[in-house]
């Protein structure tokens, strides 16, 4: 298991005690007098966002970390103006709901005269981006610098007119108002929103998924909010400086053109619109908090995460992390202007780059459909050493601390399969091909009986986890492959490779992955058994 597991729950994800209903907030940690003065606000930035061309409207929870700064009425009446004095822009108000019935409204922002494209239209080549934020809801740097960036594309229609030539934006900005209301992380159902991309335990995540999958983008950005206090070091005498953590998505099943794509091109515009501001910045990082040395790891692979899973169907996805988690409403501006320069540099860069963008995805799209190369199963980082900006709490002042760098640009690969031409499984398993759907991937029902030889996964060992995970217990399983002839009857679920969600298929599908079905209980399976699907080679 990573880091960006284990700590999902407790210190890292903010929380003083176990999960209970309606009542996760953070302990409130803001910085000393010294330190903050490494904190300015950002001059440069008018933010028009609605905490701030109306700070009345912040509820007074924000200051003390109870409340974030913008409610949902207040939320939908910005957005409801914006609809109503711009014309490229849409408000939606769908008809599913949050857990607890509160509602998720989104945008379009369109020149288009048919800006929701669907999934299946080849009727237009405009690239497609789609913006998230408010996942989790004590992060209100994500959902305020996406309404900043609304506000911005309000107050400047020339500029919002040289975008959206390029392209049609889709923008949640509240993903999670349950969470939000509570100003706790989670669902309102303890449920981790950004690690249910696998089991789709809650009906709300498999609403919005279904919403960003007929949207279909080519590019992604989830905004999120790290802790900003959390100490390092044997005497916790540090905590992290960086302003800003940003990275595209590094899982090897994700085509290589839109990896290296997103590095090359993506990063550097990234990394120097922080720098333009003098903002400090870094890769997207978890770490253990009381070892010395440090050792910070980048951010992982796993498919349960949302940014992952839907990069896995060959899109280009970034996550943005600004330093906000347990400060109530400290540095709201910086932080704000900090993920409102990370997210407008990635959309601005897709705009400037827009054709070439296009091209890269949907060219990686085909190549991925009609490529050989191997499943990748199981990865690990690369060690490396670097420095990583502090603040030295005794004194307030920054220090440059030597850490240990698990570097995710690449992963490594270490167990990895050929490429099957489709994936077979019986049609008891209903639940497996419909979270397979959830994610994008084309499930079919097979007509007439299958007879042939396959692969099939003989499970040679099994490790239960010692704690529940998002409902369920983990179990880590080996397998051996040993060739056999079956049948199949009629009905069986078949899973082709020859479509650009496979990637998603293979991570879930394969049992040794560590967000398989096997290791997620969905396909349960104990030393000895079959695992119930089989790979179907060319």
């Amino acid at each position: 298991m990573t880091l960006r597991t284990a700590f999902t729950g407790l210190l890292y994800a903010g929380l003083a005690t176990a999960v209970r209903y309606n009542g996760n907030q953070v302990a409130l940690v803001k910085d000393g007098e010294e330190a903050a003065k490494n904190f300015p606000e950002v001059e440069q930035i008018q933010l028009q966002s609605p905490a701030f061309i109306d700070p009345k409207s912040i509820p007074a929870g924000f200051d003390n970390g109870t409340s974030g700064p913008t409610s949902d009425a207040t939320l939908n009446y910005f957005l409801e103006s914006l609809a109503s004095r711009n014309g490229w822009l849409t408000y939606n108000n769908p008809s599913f709901k949050s857990d607890e019935g509160r509602s998720i409204p989104y945008v379009y922002l369109s020149t288009s005269s048919q800006p929701e494209i669907k999934a299946n239209s080849s009727s237009s080549e405009k690239l497609r981006v789609y913006l998230q934020g408010g996942v989790h809801g004590n992060e209100p740097g994500g959902d305020q610098a996406l309404l900043a960036l609304l506000g911005k594309f309000d107050a400047n229609s020339t500029w919002a007119a040289s975008i959206l030539e390029k392209m049609d934006i889709m923008i949640l900005p509240r993903y999670n108002p349950d969470g939000v209301a509570y100003f706790q992380r989670f669902l309102a159902t303890g449920y981790d929103p950004n690690r249910d991309h696998i089991r789709f335990a809650s009906q709300q995540t498999r609403e919005v998924k279904a919403l960003i999958v007929d949207f279909a983008p080519h590019v992604m950005v989830d905004a999120h909010e790290y802790s900003a206090n959390r100490a390092y070091g044997l005497k916790d005498q540090w905590a992290q400086a960086v302003d800003g953590q940003f990275d595209p998505m590094k899982n090897l099943n994700i085509h290589k053109d839109i990896r290296e794509y997103s590095e090359e091109v993506f990063v550097p515009r990234i990394a120097g619109a922080m720098d333009k501001l003098n903002l400090r910045w870094s890769p997207y990082i978890t770490g253990n908090a009381r070892e010395e040395p440090l050792v910070f790891t980048q951010l992982d692979t796993q498919a349960r995460a949302g940014d992952v899973s839907l990069a896995l169907t060959q899109v280009m996805v970034f996550l943005t992390e600004t330093r906000g988690i347990g400060l109530g409403s400290q540095h709201f501006q910086r932080r704000v202007a900090s993920g409102l320069t990370m997210i407008e540099a990635i959309v601005q860069t897709a705009a400037d780059k827009a054709e070439e963008v296009y091209e890269v995805v949907e060219g990686a799209r085909k190549k991925f459909i009609d490529g050989v190369d191997e499943v990748v199963v199981t990865d690990s980082f690369q060690p490396t050493n670097r420095t990583w900006d502090f603040i030295d709490l005794p004194t307030g002042k920054l220090v440059e601390i030597p850490v240990q760098f698990l570097s995710s640009t690449p992963v490594k690969s270490n167990l990895t399969r050929s490429r099957p031409e489709a994936y077979i499984f019986p049609q008891a398993w209903k639940e497996a091909a419909e979270r397979l759907r959830l994610n994008g991937v084309n499930v079919e029902s097979i007509r007439s009986e299958f007879r042939g030889e396959v692969e099939a996964y003989n499970v040679t060992s099994i490790e239960l986890a010692s704690t529940v995970y998002q409902g369920t217990v983990l179990n880590k399983v080996t397998t051996e492959i040993v060739k056999k002839e079956i049948m199949m009857p009629a009905g069986s679920f078949w899973v082709p490779t020859r479509q650009a969600a496979a990637g998603y298929a293979f991570t879930v599908l394969e049992p040794e992955n560590i967000d398989s079905y096997a290791t997620f209980n969905i396909l349960p399976v104990n030393v000895g058994d079959e695992y119930p699907v089989y790979r179907v080679l060319g």
